[in-house]
């Protein structure tokens, strides 16, 4: 098993495409960054504050609040662009600086290394995508080349070449995710400050109130959230290579998924609160971290979720094996 699972692992990390997608999430971060830094908000974004935080803080809120009223007095039609970024930046700053001042904790700069890792979660459907682009052709390659043949009439069972294939895919699934949250560290580091403290300020976007979190842990789970969420799709896209044994099929129907899943579940949720029996509303658990959304209905839970995924994960392999062990690789 071990042997097969390297032999795949070789075979798809000596390609040049592999090595582009993963320059491709490189070059997605710094392009962001500059936006950031070409188009700043009128906040400085990289003030921090010293022993004597309070104070300042103190200090800012006022002299922020200050400008805010000014702003607000303004005739809208002589606003600029400037200003309307201004205003946002100012609405949302205020409020942290002061959840920060209330809770007694030193606030870190607005472009912080720990909101830049928390960001992360927001292209995990890139990461997604380029995933799924490998593993689609998994399985279908080797039928659409003849050499799934060749694959079959060595000593390996098909149980064992079935599932290491999946297990590479989960392999290059958690490649890429890491890869990108080192990816974000790296970048956050470089041009983001260092958090003072391990306690964070998490905006929670239903409610639009702060709360604090003790980051590491809090960090680890959305992580994980993202770890499992990849791994989904990259099963679902390697069964489908092996139900369809044709890679734009697979590709295309896992990309489908991905993108009008969360039209389908919102209109599913506006007619039952049986919407939450069908995969596509359990699949993303970072919709129960506060400051990343909220479940399809109100009495979906965490716990859930994750044990829904679980199982359908092991129905949706145990058809992608039963099949793959009962067909006739001569049709």
């Amino acid at each position: 098993m071990l042997k097969l699972i390297h032999n795949e692992w070789i075979k798809y990390f000596n390609r040049l495409s592999t090595y582009i997608m993963l320059g491709m999430i490189v070059g997605l971060f710094l392009l962001m960054t500059f936006f950031i830094i070409t188009f700043g908000s009128g906040v400085d974004m990289k003030k921090e504050y010293s022993d004597d935080w309070k104070q300042e803080v103190s200090a800012d809120i006022k002299k922020m609040s200050a400008d805010l009223e000014t702003l607000d007095k303004k005739d809208e039609n002589k606003f600029s662009q400037e200003d309307f970024s201004k205003i946002a930046a100012l609405q949302q700053e205020i409020p942290r600086l002061q959840f920060y001042l209330d809770k007694n904790v030193k606030p870190p700069a607005i472009n912080n290394v720990f909101d830049n890792l928390l960001s992360t979660t927001n292209i995990i459907n890139f990461v997604i995508i380029m995933v799924t682009v490998i593993v689609s052709s998994m399985m279908s390659r080797e039928h659409q080349q003849g050499t799934i043949k060749l694959l079959l009439i060595r000593p390996a069972s098909r149980a064992k070449i079935f599932f290491s294939k999946w297990l590479t895919s989960l392999l290059i699934a958690l490649t890429f995710t890491v890869f990108t949250y080192l990816i974000s560290g790296l970048v956050g580091l470089l041009t983001g400050k260092m958090n003072p403290s391990s306690k964070h300020a998490v905006l929670n976007m239903m409610e639009g109130k702060y709360h604090m979190e003790n980051f590491w842990p809090y960090f680890f789970q959305i992580f994980l959230n993202d770890l499992l969420y990849v791994i989904i799709f990259a099963t679902i896209a390697y069964v489908l290579s092996v139900l369809f044994k044709n890679t734009a099929i697979s590709l295309g129907v896992t990309i489908g998924l991905l993108f009008f899943s969360g039209l389908i579940t919102s209109f599913i949720a506006g007619k039952t609160d049986l919407v939450k029996f069908i995969w596509p509303a359990n699949w993303s658990l970072n919709q129960y971290m506060d400051y990343l959304g909220a479940p399809p209905i109100d009495d979906m839970t965490y716990w859930f979720s994750l044990v829904y995924n679980i199982i359908a994960l092991i129905i949706t392999l145990g058809i992608g094996y039963i099949v793959f062990k009962k067909r006739d690789v001569a049709d």
